[in-house]
């Protein structure tokens, strides 16, 4: 797999991703939708930690303060402290068993969740703790197609 390909990889989805975050839900299942651009940066940080990392983290955060509307900054703060965590752990990570990275991403998300509901506290908008664990659980149910795409790029590349 030549480099090119790996970029288009990495546009592709990266595109998927910020489709599948933007697609309008019912308000019931607003908090059922993993989060896909998390999920993705994440993915391409485990995989790619010799060239992706906290710059990359907090440029998708920038990225998502653009998308949601949010305070500039906000989620490229949290983007860069949760892509610290596994680019810290990019050398075990690999090694990890499929069920053994769905589980570290669980507790990624819902570090990431409570640490964007204690800065949205920060600015008084309103916070709901109650979805936390089914966010987790909904990207960590789909970072298997995640791991098993990005795992296939970068081993052949």
């Amino acid at each position: 797999m030549t480099l090119s390909s790996v970029g288009t990889t990495f546009a592709v989805t990266l595109f998927a991703a910020l489709i599948l975050q933007l697609i309008p839900l019912p308000e019931n299942f607003i908090y059922w939708r993993p989060d896909f651009l998390l999920l993705v940066t994440v993915g391409w940080i485990i995989f790619s930690s010799d060239s992706l990392g906290i710059v990359f983290a907090g440029l998708m955060g920038l990225l998502a303060d653009f998308i949601f509307g949010s305070p500039t900054g906000l989620h490229m703060l949290l983007f860069a402290m949760v892509g610290a965590i596994p680019l810290f752990l990019s050398g075990w990570l690999t090694y990890f068993t499929l069920a053994h990275r769905c589980g570290f991403i669980f507790c990624l998300v819902v570090f990431y969740q409570l640490m964007s509901n204690i800065f949205f506290s920060l600015w008084a908008l309103p916070v709901s703790y109650e979805y936390i664990l089914v966010v987790a659980l909904m990207s960590s149910l789909i970072w298997p197609l995640l791991d098993r795409l990005l795992s296939a790029v970068n081993y052949k590349y």
